[in-house]
């Protein structure tokens, strides 16, 4: 008796489990991606665990913060600022609208050097995000600009896109 009651645990749990993985699409469990060319190098983050996006909102500003990294080394940054609800849409610049930070800012730390690099503030800022596809679980898109360090090559950053979880 224990073997059948055993058995037919057995067999219901690995159908669960069978259900559960076959129900989920590569998209949705594998699929997370920042990816781009640094200076015509290609540059990927697959950490599935660490490509998110989250939004936020204090007082006019709304945020909005797509990122990922490989591991400790190397990471990278979108950062949208808005003065309205962020949604799909282009991002570009950087400057003061409505008395709100709006633009973008891109940030990545070279894995090789360790040195980050940002497209920085102010009116002179070449960097855009846009964003394709925004749902309650994830968010779609793409990027470019010219990030920079002080004492190296600016970076130009092209082919940028992303499909990253959503956070909140």
């Amino acid at each position: 008796m224990k073997k059948r009651f055993y058995f037919a645990f057995s067999m219901t749990a690995i159908t669960i489990l069978i259900v559960l993985f076959s129900s989920c699409s590569k998209d949705e469990t594998e699929g997370y991606y920042i990816r781009f060319r640094a200076n015509g190098e290609m540059v990927e983050f697959t950490n599935q665990l660490i490509l998110t996006a989250g939004f936020g909102q204090s007082g006019d500003l709304h945020t909005g913060t797509i990122s990922g990294a490989n591991d400790a080394t190397s990471n990278v940054g979108l950062q949208i600022y808005n003065n309205a609800p962020i949604l799909a849409g282009t991002y570009s610049g950087y400057g003061v609208s409505d008395g709100a930070v709006v633009g973008v800012i891109i940030g990545y730390t070279e894995k090789s050097s360790g040195v980050l690099f940002s497209s920085g503030g102010g009116p002179n800022v070449d960097a855009a995000v846009v964003i394709t596809e925004i749902t309650e679980t994830t968010v779609k898109g793409t990027f470019h600009g010219k990030i920079m360090a002080s004492g190296h090559p600016d970076i130009i950053v092209t082919d940028g896109s992303y499909f990253v979880r959503r956070a909140n």
